[in-house]
């Protein structure tokens, strides 16, 4: 884990002058969980049309989501912090590229900002981050994305095909990238497997 400490401070800085002309309402937990449902169920949606709905959805419960280009030595994937006690920060470096890594990284730092204090700032990537709240907001984003039952029965069931693939994640609502990364991540399928179902991001202004 290379990372620069100045790279770090103009990364997060970047991220807070973005997020300041983003108008919030007071932030709401029960409105926060409810929206993160609508999300989830957009994932499969085009990058066009969801981020500019990502970040409306979330400004309404008082969180302002942002995209801030990786910068060189800094392998942070995200990071979340308050801005003020009612207007709760989620950074995005799209690291990886990929909507399973990028929704992953979302739902991670919605489960900081849910579980967690509104002292601390938490960054995806950083080893020196406190293991048990990394892994609280792992477990978040995890189960949120795909139930733990629902995995079960998928992985009892599972052929080994893309197909059976694409109906399960029809059929719980996501990305079927993001059970594809899911997979990956369990070491249940290859990470040269199924890829061709995972939505490439990137940068729509290069730089």
């Amino acid at each position: 884990f290379e990372c620069s400490e100045g790279a770090l401070a103009a990364w997060l800085r970047r991220g807070e002058i973005d997020a300041t002309p983003i108008t919030c309402e007071p932030f709401s937990i029960p409105k926060f969980k409810n929206i993160l449902t609508e999300i989830r169920g957009i994932t499969n949606s085009n990058p066009e049309y969801l981020i500019p709905h990502l970040q409306s959805l979330c400004a309404q419960a008082g969180v302002a989501v942002v995209f801030t280009k990786e910068f060189p030595k800094l392998p942070v994937s995200g990071a979340t912090r308050w801005l003020s006690p009612n207007k709760a920060l989620i950074q995005l470096s799209l690291r990886y590229k990929t909507n399973d890594h990028l929704w992953f990284t979302f739902f991670h730092e919605a489960g900081h900002i849910i579980l967690h204090g509104k002292k601390e700032i938490f960054l995806d990537g950083n080893p020196n981050n406190e293991e048990v709240r990394e892994k609280e907001a792992n477990d978040f984003s995890r189960n949120f994305l795909i139930s733990p039952a629902d995995y079960a029965s998928f992985q009892k069931s599972w052929n080994k095909s893309s197909k059976e693939i694409v109906a399960f994640s029809t059929k719980i609502g996501i990305a079927p990238g993001i059970v594809v990364g899911r997979l990956q991540h369990d070491k249940v399928a290859a990470y040269h497997h199924h890829n061709d179902l995972k939505q490439k991001l990137i940068w729509s202004v290069q730089g």
